[in-house]
Formats: structure tokens, C-alpha cells, sequence
């Protein structure tokens, strides 16, 4: 088999008030589709507080393989600002790549988003934004550059905030989102509240015991998303556990998966 060349590069996608400069890993292949090719924002997961781009590599790189340029992207952490700075600087990170299309070859209106845990929280709140007018999000980096995407892909993700820290005892979703939040700044903050809108195709994968992210929070806005006619897939990989793809055998099985979705639906 012949090697596929990869470019991997830094990139510095924002500089966000008050905050970090912000980077990411850039995953370009080595065939340019003459439309562009289509593109994928990776996000790392890490309780919102914590993580590192490099956690997304063999995504990237298998994207990559198939023609996919990634952008795997930081975010501030819960430690240093409070929610929605995540969501702000993932969607800042989405039109980034947009506002760059033309000279990283890619197709503006081809851009689809992944995410692992927190990451996958906040993959599908960037979803939940492109379908819900309930939300909105400045235009602060890329001037009036949309942050839609056109898929989404998330691991093991919350779905729901609302006692969370109960569930998994500590204080991860109170440091992400106040001590003194609402129940209604949880549900704001949580994809199954905007499940009844019409989202672009979604895929979820989860680990049937997962004891930190409860796989009901999966199987909840699976179905909720199926019961308001969206696009939405499905795998529970039997047997495993929280960040089951941090396993290589189960990695390259779930980036198969998702390089088969989202050339379907990017």
C-alpha cells in the first residue's frame, strides 16, 4: 500500500478577550478536491477543564486519509472562564476554517464537527446552535462568518447538566457553569433541550457501561432526535467503559465509523 501524505501544522484560530491565544492541529491531505474538500473540527475531551488537541490525532489523521481536512481546536477551560466560552471559542474555531476555506481547499458549506466527552458536550451544542433560533452566538473572530455544520459526531457525551455532578460526585458541571446556576442555565447548557428542532445528521457512540457519563444520557437524545424526523445513528459498544476508544483496536473501529458517516452526510 502506498503512504498517504498528511501535512500537519499549528494554526492560531483566536485570540479570545481576556484569554489564551487558542490553537489547533491542522490535518490537511494530499488530494484537493476541485470544490474543495470537506472538513471536520475536532474537539478533545477532558471534564471542560482539562485535555489536549493531540488527543484528537487519529481522528485527524484518518479524516485526513479520506480526504477530510480537520482543524482539531482548543477551547478555554472552566478553570479559566465560565460556560458558553467553550461553545463561543469551538464555534469560533468552525468559522475559522470557514473564513479560510479558500486557502486551505476547503468546501465552505461541507464542515462537520466531532468531539469526546465534554468535547462531544460541546461538538453537539455547536450542532444545537445551527438548528435551534433559540440560540445565538456573537460573530466576534470571523466577522459574520456562519459557525453551521453540516454533521456531528460525539462520544460519549452529556446531554444533560442537570445533577450531573450527583451522578458522577464531584464538582465538574458547578466549576463549568457557577456555583450559583440555575436548573434553567443547565437545560440553556444542554443538547436534549433542543432535541425537537431540525438538526443536521448526528452520530453517537457510547460504551454500554459507561459509569461517568451514563450511556442513558446517549440513548436519550438518540431518541429524541429520532422522534422529532432527524437524521441520527447509533453505537453502544458492549461491555466498555467511559473513553473506550482510548483502546487502539477500538479507536480505529470507531474512526472507521465515523469517516463511513460523515462521507454520507458532509
Amino acid at each position: 500500500m502506498p503512504k498517504i501524505r498528511i501535512d500537519i501544522r499549528e494554526c492560531l484560530f483566536a485570540e479570545p478577550p481576556g484569554g489564551r491565544p487558542l490553537h489547533g492541529d491542522l490535518y490537511q491531505p494530499e488530494t484537493a478536491e476541485p470544490n474543495g474538500n470537506p472538513a471536520v473540527v475536532l474537539v478533545y475531551g477532558g471534564s471542560w477543564r482539562s485535555g489536549e488537541r493531540a488527543q484528537q490525532k487519529i481522528y485527524g489523521l484518518s479524516l485526513a486519509k479520506a480526504g477530510f481536512v480537520c482543524l482539531a481546536a482548543e477551547h478555554r477551560f472552566s478553570t479559566e472562564a465560565k460556560w458558553p466560552a467553550q461553545l463561543e471559542d469551538i464555534a469560533t474555531a468552525v468559522r475559522w476554517l470557514r473564513a479560510h476555506a479558500a486557502e486551505l481547499n476547503v468546501d465552505p458549506t461541507r464542515i462537520a464537527i466531532s468531539g469526546n466527552s465534554s468535547g462531544g458536550h460541546v461538538a453537539l451544542m455547536v450542532a444545537a446552535v445551527t438548528a435551534s433560533q433559540q440560540l445565538s452566538l456573537d460573530a466576534e473572530q470571523c466577522g459574520e462568518v456562519s459557525s453551521e455544520v453540516s454533521a456531528v459526531c460525539a462520544f460519549y457525551p452529556p446531554t444533560k447538566l442537570h445533577r450531573l455532578d450527583d451522578a458522577t460526585n464531584d464538582d465538574t458541571v458547578s466549576t463549568l457553569l457557577g456555583a450559583d446556576a440555575t436548573p434553567d442555565d443547565h437545560a440553556r447548557a444542554s443538547p436534549l433541550s433542543f432535541a425537537a428542532e431540525p438538526w443536521p445528521p448526528v452520530l453517537l457512540l457510547s460504551g454500554s457501561d459507561d459509569a461517568r457519563v451514563p450511556v442513558e444520557h446517549t440513548y436519550e437524545l438518540h431518541e429524541a432526535l429520532k422522534q422529532a424526523g432527524n437524521t441520527v445513528e447509533l453505537h453502544v459498544f458492549a461491555g466498555q467503559g467511559h473513553a473506550f476508544d482510548a483502546a487502539a483496536d477500538l479507536a480505529r473501529v470507531s474512526a472507521a465509523i465515523m469517516v463511513n458517516f460523515f462521507q454520507r452526510y458532509v
